[in-house]
């Protein structure tokens, strides 16, 4: 038996994928501690691992988004603040551990492995970056100007230098940090689905999602005499305060043959919606994996989780991307012709109707999403991982990383 640590930053796309794996390591006899934000504490506590917290995880696209600027530091405050909380509560405890699993977000993680010289194993939840592929090097690109100064501000500095006085911790760069590497690189996906899967090494272990059971069903009943397409829609736990794209698709499947299933998040106020069809069903919530093994198609945000569990039970998509790694996703999705990609300021009644007519009158999107849920669930799952993890008789070694100058 062996103690792991695992660290998470991210929000519920960064943290969901994971449970499985911890679960079973658990169940392998493994003991687990996991830091992450305070509002996932039940779930980590559920699986049997012992839960350390910090104040609140970051939301990812905070740090990308056009608010970005020296004007605007905030975003970049709260991820500081969320480095901080991290490391603080780690070294001071006088817990040991064996290894440490942490998530590609977590720039320090191999920093950490050094200074306790134990292996470091990163978790990656999105498409894995090398120098072939990197979907989040655009985003670096187009907001570089603003991430070098905000990295010349006085908070960055002196974060730095707390670090590294406070912890010998030499923090990486941020293109470095982008293209996250441990000695063993979890990815949640398959290699056939990973762009260029074929350029990545042996280190690189593809599990496919991680799909658990969740003892949840669905808050509503179907009638399947009536022999109508299921279209499934959600936007994903970020993006789903979207009153005009609801109503969108209020007015594109209205009088469409067809029954719809809506997720809108638990922060919309469903009353405030003008009219809703009579094929809609709307909810704040719904068991998403539930739904998939029922939809005929699902319109997302483009979302790796999202997207990784509908193409696991052979669901087409129409993909609306949003933000950082959604774009890559959603286009190696029509790629590979298992969807269509909708760009966000696109979107019409006309526009979202026509899609689902298109991918419901041609089979061949149904047979590439088959193609690409086959290798998702070939490639074994969190029990993949897991093995990958134990067999790997791995020891600590030094992992050369660019540092922040």
């Amino acid at each position: 038996m062996k103690k792991a640590l695992f660290i998470n930053m991210c929000g519920q796309g960064h943290f969901n994928p994971t449970i499985g794996l911890v679960k079973e390591l658990i169940n392998r006899g493994e003991k687990v501690t996991y830091i992450a934000g305070e509002e996932f504490r039940n779930k980590v506590e559920n699986t049997g691992a012992k839960f350390k917290g910090y104040k609140k995880s970051f939301d990812v696209q905070n740090l990308f988004n056009g608010n970005l600027n020296l004007e605007n530091n905030e975003p970049l405050l709260k991820v500081i603040g969320t480095f901080k909380d991290i490391v603080d509560t780690l070294f001071n405890s006088n817990e040991k551990f064996d290894y440490i699993i942490y998530d590609s977000a977590f720039m320090l993680g191999n920093e950490v492995g050094r200074l306790l010289k134990i292996p470091a194993i990163c978790s990656i939840t999105t498409f894995a970056a090398n120098k072939r592929t990197n979907c989040l090097l655009a985003q670096i690109k187009k907001f570089g100007p603003n991430i070098q100064k905000l990295l010349n501000s006085l908070e960055y500095i002196n974060f730095v230098k707390y670090l590294k006085e406070e912890y010998g911790i030499k923090c990486p760069s941020i293109i470095t940090a982008v293209s996250a590497k441990g000695m063993i690189n979890i990815v949640y996906t398959s290699k056939y689905f990973q762009l260029c899967g074929e350029s990545f090494d042996e280190s690189y272990k593809f599990i496919g999602p991680s799909i658990i059971t969740r003892k949840e069903d669905l808050n509503f009943s179907l009638d399947h005499n009536e022999k109508k397409k299921i279209i499934y829609i959600s936007l994903g736990t970020i993006f789903n305060n979207s009153f005009e794209f609801y109503e969108n698709c209020f007015k594109a499947f209205d009088n469409m043959n067809v029954k719809i299933i809506m997720s809108v998040g638990k922060n919309t106020d469903i009353n405030k919606f003008k009219s809703m069809p009579s094929n809609f069903i709307v909810r704040n919530y719904v068991s998403q994996l539930e739904v998939l093994k029922i939809a005929d198609v699902f319109i997302t945000h483009g979302g790796m989780n999202s997207t990784n569990e509908a193409l696991y039970y052979d669901v087409p998509l129409i993909l609306i991307p949003q933000f950082i790694d959604q774009p890559s996703v959603a286009n190696r999705v029509a790629e590979l012709g298992a969807g269509i990609v909708i760009e966000k300021d696109n979107v019409t009644p006309k526009v979202l109707a026509q899609s689902v007519v298109d991918i419901l009158s041609n089979n061949n999107f149904k047979t590439s999403s088959k193609q690409i849920g086959k290798s998702l669930r070939e490639a074994g799952g969190y029990k993949k991982g897991v093995d990958e993890i134990l067999n790997s008789n791995f020891v600590y070694e030094e992992v050369a990383c660019d540092i922040e100058k």
